[in-house]
């Protein structure tokens, strides 16, 4: 699988080296304990096998989504989600769900994953509302604080039909 440069709405483009900056100021805003390194996101911008997506209003980053493709496999994976504060409860997040649905099926995918923090019960509907289903609960998957731990869900969506059963 590789990266597709467009692939879904037009108001969402792939992110490019210097975005960096804004991706990292949203990484900051949305994530006290999960936010990528400098270093991960500048890679994961240029990764082949993968895209950086984001809504820019007004030259200003206002949200991104970051898809994986696995090699070998028709499955990709919604890696993350960032809205920033202000922003929110705007669609956004939804938006880029939809886009990372394209996009993963222009390159061939017949599934998507995602993953969820089980008490992050808006996150859960909204995926739900766009047709995933939640497949295996994940002890322990998130980090807090040093020794604490939450536990997550996967989420999955058929793409294509005839993609036999969404499981883990």
């Amino acid at each position: 699988m590789t990266a597709v440069p467009h692939c879904g709405d037009d108001s969402i483009r792939r992110a490019e080296a210097p975005d960096l900056d804004a991706l990292m100021a949203l990484e900051r805003a949305c994530f006290a304990c999960d936010a990528q390194s400098r270093r991960s996101m500048a890679h994961l911008i240029g990764r082949a096998h993968g895209d950086v997506r984001v809504i820019d209003e007004g030259g200003r980053i206002v949200a991104a989504a970051v898809l994986l493709y696995r090699r070998g496999t028709r499955v990709a994976r919604l890696y993350s989600i960032a809205v920033a504060p202000a922003a929110r409860g705007r669609g956004l997040a939804g938006r880029l769900i939809d886009d990372a649905e394209q996009c993963a099926r222009a390159a061939g995918c017949a599934r998507l994953s995602a993953e969820a923090r089980w008490s992050n019960r808006a996150s859960r509907a909204l995926f739900a509302a766009c047709g995933f289903s939640e497949t295996q609960r994940l002890a322990d998957y998130y980090g807090h604080d040093p020794g604490r731990y939450e536990d997550g869900v996967r989420l999955v969506k058929r793409l294509l039909s005839g993609a036999g059963p969404v499981s883990p």
